[in-house]
């Protein structure tokens, strides 16, 4: 599994454009907001496992997440550091998601910096 995300975070840096069925997707990760938008310290057992579908079902779709997209679409500033740390996060609050998420240091080393969406300082 962290391989497949590996290969999908170096095809994010090759794609600027994403389906509009990522639309769907991104919602579907309503429960880890409070985990990327710094307002909780571990994200939800709801938010993990949503992650791992996510990553099974339209792993292309994170592209949205740790480019900015999501934020712009959802109106909040989403703290990529945590966005990328969110797999390890969810192993240490889930024993049985170990083996389904990559490492933060895989996704770190394969994305390139994004700034911030235009007025979020």
């Amino acid at each position: 599994m962290g391989v497949l995300l590996l290969l999908i975070t170096i095809i994010c840096t090759a794609t600027s454009r994403y389906r509009s069925d990522c639309t769907d997707v991104l919602f579907e990760l309503a429960p880890c907001l409070d985990y990327v938008t710094d307002a909780s310290t571990c994200p939800s057992l709801d938010c993990c496992k949503q992650l791992t579908n996510v990553i099974k079902t339209q792993p292309l779709c994170l592209c949205a997440v740790f480019d900015g997209t999501a934020s712009k679409l959802l109106g909040v500033p989403i703290d990529t550091d945590r966005a990328i740390n969110l797999p390890e996060a969810c192993q240490e609050e889930e024993e049985e998601l170990p083996q389904a998420l990559p490492t933060s240091a895989a996704l770190r080393n394969h994305i390139p910096a994004v700034p911030p969406p235009a007025g979020i300082p």
